[in-house]
C-alpha cells in the first residue's frame, strides 16, 4: 500500500515537473524570439552596484518582515517558533518553491514547522493560509490604487476585475473569520462530540482553523499588520531601486505595479524557478510604463537573480542542517 501511494506521488510529481519543463521552455523560446537578448545583456552589464546593493537590503527587509508575520500567525494557543527557524524555514520554502512546481516549499514549511517540530502541520497550513489570504487583500488594494496613473493594455483591462474579485473574496474571507471563527469552531466541536466517526476529520478541520486565528487576535494582529506593511514596502523598494541601478524610468507607481503583476502572475507557479515567466511578467509590467521589451527582460533577469539571492544563501544551509 505505501510503495503504491509513493509511486502515485512520483508519478504526478513527474507530470508536475514535466508540464513545468514544457511551461519554461515555452515562455524561453518566445523570449528568444521577441526580445532583443544582446541588447538585455548591454543593459545589464551597465547595473550600478551601489542600486543593487540597497534593493538586496530592500529584499532583506522584505524576507525578515515575512517570517517574522508568519510567526506571528500560529496559533495562539502554540508557543511562537524561535525566529531563526521561522527565517531559515521561509527562504529554504522560497527556494524550494522556485526548483519545483506548485507551491512544493509551501508544503516543505508544513514539514519543518509543523510535524517537524511536533507541532500541527493542519495549524501551520493554516498559518499559511492566513498570510496568503493577507497578501491577496493587499495585492488588490494596491492594484486599485495605481491603475489610475497607467493606461492598460487590453489584457490586463480585461482582467482587472477579476483581480478585484479576487482581493475582495479574500477581505470578505478576513471578516467572516473575524466576525465566525469562534462560532465555527464550537459548531464543529460540538458536531464532533455528537459524531464520533466524524471526530477525526473534523479535528482536522480545527487545527487548520487554529491556523487562522491570529487575524482576529487582537495583541497578535497589530504584529501582523505592521510586518505585512514592512514587507510590502520592502518589495516594492527593492523593485523601484533594481529599476534605478538599471537606470530606467523608476516612479513608485510603476514599482506597485510591476510587483502586482509579477507576484500575481506567480502565485500559482508551474514553471521550475519561474524562469521565462518571471521575466515575461516583467516585460509586460514594464511595457505599462514605456519601457522596451529588451530593458524589461534586463530588469527581469536581474530581479530575478535578486529574489533567489537569499532562498540560495540562507534557504540551502538551512536545509542542510536540517538532513544532517
Amino acid at each position: 500500500m505505501r510503495s503504491a501511494v509513493l509511486s502515485q506521488t512520483n508519478a504526478r510529481r513527474g507530470v508536475g515537473l514535466t508540464v513545468g519543463l514544457l511551461i519554461t521552455g515555452f515562455a524561453l523560446y518566445m523570449l528568444a524570439r521577441t526580445v532583443d537578448w544582446r541588447s538585455a545583456l548591454q543593459y545589464i552589464r551597465q547595473v550600478e552596484w551601489r542600486w543593487l546593493g540597497l534593493a538586496l537590503a530592500a529584499l532583506l527587509i522584505n524576507n525578515v518582515a515575512k517570517a517574522s508575520r508568519w510567526r506571528l500567525l500560529f496559533p495562539v494557543d502554540q508557543a511562537l517558533p524561535p525566529r531563526r527557524d521561522a527565517f531559515g524555514s521561509l527562504m529554504a520554502g522560497q527556494l524550494l518553491n522556485f526548483v519545483f512546481p506548485f507551491r512544493s516549499g509551501d508544503i516543505s514549511r508544513i514539514y519543518f514547522m509543523g510535524r517537524y517540530r511536533g507541532g500541527s502541520s493542519a495549524a501551520t497550513a493554516g498559518a499559511i493560509g492566513a498570510e496568503k489570504l493577507l497578501d491577496m487583500v493587499i495585492l488588490g488594494g494596491l492594484f486599485a490604487l495605481v491603475i489610475p496613473h497607467f493606461v492598460l493594455p487590453d489584457w490586463l483591462e480585461s482582467g482587472k476585475s477579476s483581480i478585484w474579485a479576487v482581493s475582495l473574496a479574500a477581505l470578505s474571507i478576513w471578516i467572516a473569520i473575524i466576525v465566525a471563527l469562534p462560532f465555527s469552531q464550537g459548531l464543529l466541536k460540538g458536531m464532533a462530540d455528537r459524531r464520533p466517526a466524524f471526530a477525526w476529520p473534523i479535528r482536522l478541520v480545527l487545527r487548520l482553523m487554529d491556523g487562522f486565528s491570529a487575524l482576529r487576535h487582537r495583541r497578535r494582529l497589530g504584529g501582523v499588520l505592521a510586518w505585512t506593511a514592512f514587507a510590502w514596502a520592502g518589495s516594492v523598494g527593492a523593485t523601484w531601486l533594481l529599476l534605478r541601478s538599471l537606470s530606467l524610468p523608476a516612479s513608485l507607481p510603476l514599482a506597485i505595479l510591476a510587483n502586482v503583476i509579477v507576484q500575481g502572475g506567480l502565485s500559482a507557479p508551474v514553471a521550475p524557478a519561474g524562469i521565462g515567466v518571471f521575466e515575461w511578467l516583467a516585460i509586460l509590467a514594464l511595457s505599462i510604463g514605456g519601457i522596451p521589451p529588451d530593458q524589461g527582460l534586463a530588469y527581469g533577469l536581474v530581479a530575478h537573480a535578486a529574489v533567489l539571492f537569499y532562498p540560495v544563501v540562507v534557504g540551502i544551509p538551512w536545509l542542510l542542517t536540517r538532513f544532517r
